[in-house]
């Protein structure tokens, strides 16, 4: 599937725009401020059910509107087209449809088309808290495994049920919820090991194209310990009401970054302790790419890349070597940048879409 067409009204400073986007490389270029990562957030609310600025839809919606409307065609070959369309008011309403059918939920639609989005904080998922590791974790194992996302929010329905308890102080109450809990966690603990397992057979190949001198493992730390995650909420219960809160289980997990030792003489390091920030972002950028290599191998589903300030924080090698991979893998791309001749370089002028944006304003443009 690919992104067709795209119009967005009242989306900070875009009024109302539309713009029909090709199947390889859309460039929207133009000064900072002018409207290009306003856009990259549009297409993310319509496709992934949020921002990924903010949560307040009150600073997304153009001062002055009293709501935002998204539409989106998403495109395939085979099943033909779906046409979505999203809006939102300031009293937090919410309306999503899929060929004019309303939605209940947005997984439905960021099941139909995976995005990977690349922002310039891009190295913060090696560098960064564990909770940026885990929505990655999450973003994979969802899109291997739709059940995987109803499973994750009932265990988190279940610990915020046991946290409630343990302010409550009912011991009771706490013992049920940890049951529930634990069966939940160990379920969701087993479909991130194996989702870590299956991208750490690909990985070291993608790092061995974007940057050779790089040999990174990873490592699910689940956040618990043992063999049955309900033993140990039981066991730690009265730690867990004296910091009141559940300290054990996969909402504590993370993802070990971890540079794989020259020697079996050496224990493996943590990436972001050594790593400078382009190889940070380097690193991120192949967790990306080999998510989405997975997805076209395994699942024969293409992503859609959304990148803000493209190439950033890379030098020019690393850069075009990451570049050309999404080209060669015939993923479809919209980047903001403020100059774009070094990106059209590596692209056929029949697989690149170019588009001013001034103001808000948003203009296809000739690529010559």
């Amino acid at each position: 599937m690919v992104l067709g067409r795209v119009e967005v009204e009242n989306v900070r400073n875009i009024e109302a725009a539309g713009i029909d986007l090709c199947p390889g490389l859309n460039v929207l270029w133009g000064a900072n401020g002018a409207g290009k990562t306003a856009l990259l957030e549009a297409v993310h609310l319509i496709l992934r059910g949020r921002s990924f600025r903010t949560r307040s839809v009150e600073t997304i919606i153009r001062n002055g509107g009293n709501g935002l409307t998204i539409r989106a065609e998403i495109r395939d070959p085979t099943r033909g087209e779906s046409k979505i369309g999203l809006t939102k008011d300031r009293a937090k309403n919410t309306q999503l449809r899929r060929d004019g059918v309303a939605v209940a939920n947005a997984s439905e639609v960021a099941a139909l088309l995976p995005v990977q989005v690349l922002l310039p904080d891009l190295a913060d998922l090696v560098f960064g808290p564990p909770s940026s590791r885990r929505q990655w974790l999450d973003w994979g194992t969802f899109h291997v495994k739709h059940e995987y996302l109803s499973t994750l929010r009932d265990y988190l329905r279940a610990i915020r049920q046991r946290n409630g308890a343990i302010r409550a102080g009912d011991q009771e109450a706490i013992g049920l919820w940890g049951e529930q809990a634990g069966g939940l966690g160990e379920r969701v603990t087993g479909m991130r090991q194996a989702y870590i397992d299956l991208i750490n057979i690909q990985l070291s190949g993608t790092l061995e194209t974007l940057s050779p001198e790089l040999d990174i493992t990873l490592r699910h730390e689940p956040g618990w310990h043992g063999d049955s995650l309900a033993n140990e909420m039981r066991q730690h219960a009265p730690r867990d009401v004296k910091l009141r809160s559940t300290q054990a289980g996969p909402h504590r997990a993370d993802v070990r970054i971890e540079i794989v030792p020259k020697s079996t003489q050496t224990v493996p390091q943590p990436a972001a302790q050594v790593l400078s920030r382009g190889q940070g972002k380097m690193v991120a950028s192949a967790m990306k790419l080999v998510q989405a290599q997975h997805l076209s191998s395994a699942m024969e589903q293409p992503s859609l890349f959304l990148i803000d300030d493209a190439g950033a924080e890379l030098d020019e090698e690393h850069r075009d070597r990451f570049f050309g991979m999404l080209r060669d893998q015939n993923y479809q791309i919209l980047a903001t940048t403020t100059d774009a001749d070094w990106l059209l370089g590596a692209y056929p002028i029949t697989r690149v879409g170019m588009f001013h944006v001034k103001h808000g304003h948003i203009e296809p443009t000739d690529q010559q």
